[in-house]
């Protein structure tokens, strides 16, 4: 009997906790609802694999789960028809998709979904659905490695080439199109010369197929939808962070150019091309072996699309950046450090936010670091090596808590780690 209580009373208050957020269940079960008809209406056909399955809406605040199905391990409730439970604090909250309770999951904040806007909702719920199953498409997932796109000269060569891909979308005449499209071909292909270390195909296929995905099936109308992109093209200029961004962009452009040109890409895709190769089947690109020509290619291409003008307005926000280059290699790189060795953590960031390049790495604002050892939440600056093997924050200036709270990030270590000195000035996590 005592058995039983406790479980009626555990039921009951987490039955209350939950009613006392008032979360609407008949919105979150609208959302489903709605975009399982749009998923029903595809069946299948775009991908070859339906798209709707287990989802699930976190509220950030609470770590509440609204669910449309259940989990396979009983953590989640059924309420209104709906299914709620907690997210675990060691599983980060994002957009994307994971394995938990026995099922893969599509994650969506809950913040990030519109009430007004139903084509932007569903679009990034179906972007999220096909991210739970890209594995059984066959397109692996993969990790940016493009920080040379928040540099200068990557950051001038995306957005020029983001021009010249909103005006072949909005284009009405093939040829025209066709002429964006060479132009946007050379662009990339300079660029990915300058920067050979990128993997701006190979990420473009992880994200943007979903975003692809997310328009084709959001319910927009199929003609609106090329210059609604060109619309958000336009619009990143004005913004900053590309390495992480990009192909949320590029990627859906490209491939309803392609659409608009009938041009069969996706089981090239699924067969392991980029829609690099795929358009350059479709217009002919002669690249100039000489650089200084190549170079001269690129002005005369550019002029087309007022590349002058962009090239003074990301020279004069580089300058800006220099100084917060300094702030962070003077707080981070030259002062004590806590070092964190990524043995399989897990962490979060925000993909608009523009990556600060410094030595053999990268800083990002704001981080959440996952491990074995704990939780770090960072709100100002870690630098992140270019392998992806050490993460670095100012050393703290209490090392015998179990909760840290520094300026720039708080530090909650598990029971039995600590943090020690393994030489001067240089701190990491350690086990006791």
């Amino acid at each position: 009997m005592k058995i039983i209580s406790l479980i009626i009373i555990s039921a009951g208050f987490l039955i209350s906790s939950f009613a006392q957020e008032n979360i609407d269940y008949a919105l979150a079960k609208s959302y489903f609802t709605e975009m399982d008809s749009l998923c029903s209406i595809d069946n299948g056909k775009l991908w070859g694999i339906k798209l709707y399955g287990p989802t699930m809406l976190v509220i950030p605040e609470s770590r509440t789960i609204i669910a449309n199905q259940p989990d396979n391990e009983g953590k989640l409730s059924e309420q209104e028809g709906v299914f709620i439970g907690k997210l675990p604090d060691n599983i980060n909250i994002a957009n994307y998709s994971i394995d938990w309770s026995g099922k893969k999951w599509a994650v969506v904040m809950w913040n990030a979904l519109s009430q007004d806007d139903s084509f932007s909702r569903n679009k990034l719920l179906i972007h999220e659905s096909w991210h739970r199953i890209q594995g059984k498409i066959g397109i692996s997932p993969v990790m940016t490695s493009n920080v040379h796109l928040d540099g200068l000269q990557g950051s001038i060569l995306i957005k020029l080439e983001l021009r010249v891909l909103s005006k072949a979308l909005v284009s009405e005449n093939i040829s025209d199109k066709k002429a964006a499209l060479k132009d946007a071909l050379i662009i990339r292909k300079y660029r990915q010369k300058l920067f050979p270390g990128n993997n701006e195909n190979e990420f473009e296929r992880h994200e943007g197929m979903p975003e692809y995905t997310g328009y084709k099936l959001c319910g927009l109308n199929e003609n609106m939808i090329p210059k609604v992109i060109a619309k958000q093209l336009d619009l990143a200029e004005s913004k900053d962070g590309f390495a992480n961004s990009f192909a949320y962009l590029t990627g859906p452009a490209y491939v309803f150019l392609f659409d608009d040109l009938n041009i069969e890409w996706l089981k090239q895709i699924i067969e392991g091309k980029s829609l690099t190769e795929i358009a350059e089947n479709v217009v002919l690109v002669v690249i100039p072996s000489d650089t200084l020509q190549f170079k001269a290619l690129i002005e005369k291409t550019g002029s087309k699309y007022d590349y002058e003008t962009l090239i003074k307005n990301e020279t004069e926000k580089y300058e800006k950046q220099k100084k917060l280059i300094n702030i962070y290699k003077e707080k981070i790189i030259k002062g004590n450090q806590l070092i964190i060795r990524n043995n399989n953590l897990k962490f979060k960031f925000n993909p608009q936010e523009k990556l600060i390049p410094i030595d053999n790495g990268v800083v990002y604002k704001t981080m959440r670091l996952v491990g074995e050892w704990g939780i770090l939440e960072v709100n100002d600056g870690i630098y992140r090596s270019n392998d992806w093997q050490l993460f670095i924050v100012p050393a703290p200036k209490s090392l015998n808590l179990e909760i840290i709270n520094e300026d720039d990030y708080v530090l909650t270590l598990n029971k039995g780690w600590k943090i020690v000195e393994i030489k001067e000035g240089k701190y990491t996590l350690t086990k006791e």
